[in-house]
């Protein structure tokens, strides 16, 4: 669950973070079109705009289905949508002897049938291009972090990040993670990372 249930919103100094909603695609179509924000996330290219309405869709029914998905983050100032955190629904097959890299899929639900997985949580987050640089990212994965920490039952949680994503990486560095190998999702090679909870 990012927000428990009675839980509408999480705010920080300039930021409101609250649960993703069908008229917000519009931001998320254009900045997942942008081939600078998405050559990081998924497939590594720009979502069509039925990617982000699938994404949107999937996102509403992980809130239903297992109470994670990434919040819309808005700024005060403004009242703007600037970007998305939040965890998103993940699982990891089950790991072997002697494997390098464990599969992993956003969403349970893609889980083959007869894989053996386990769900771990994702902390995620994406902005729009001009919102980077302003510590907005930071600002919001502090908020996640730490009402996970303080309010979710997960002992573990991790971020998926594109080992050439150096601002992803920074930003995910201030927080003490450290690294637990690589993981395939959607078909590209991601670094894992591991969020300290206690």
């Amino acid at each position: 669950m990012t927000l428990k249930a009675g839980t509408q919103s999480i705010e920080t100094e300039r930021l409101v973070l609250r649960r993703i909603e069908p008229g917000d695609i519009e931001y998320y179509a254009e900045i997942q079109a942008d081939p600078e924000v998405a050559r990081y996330i998924a497939h590594g290219r720009p979502r069509t705009r039925a990617e982000s309405e699938s994404w949107l869709d999937a996102i509403l029914a992980s809130y239903a289905d297992c109470e994670l998905g990434q919040l819309a983050v808005l700024s005060k100032a403004t009242g703007q949508l600037v970007g998305r955190c939040g965890l998103s629904d993940a699982a990891l097959e089950v790991e072997t002897l002697g494997q390098s890299v464990r599969k992993g899929w956003f969403f349970r639900a893609q889980v083959p049938a007869g894989t053996e997985a386990v769900p771990v949580p994702e902390l995620g987050y994406t902005f729009g291009r001009d919102n980077w640089g302003q510590g907005f990212a930071s600002e919001a994965v502090r908020a996640i972090y730490d009402y996970t920490r303080r309010e979710l039952p997960y002992d573990t949680i991790m971020s998926v990040i594109d080992k050439r994503n150096h601002a992803s990486l920074a930003v995910a560095s201030k927080f003490g993670v450290t690294y637990a190998g690589q993981v395939e999702l959607s078909g590209a090679l991601f670094d894992r990372y591991d969020w300290p909870m206690i």
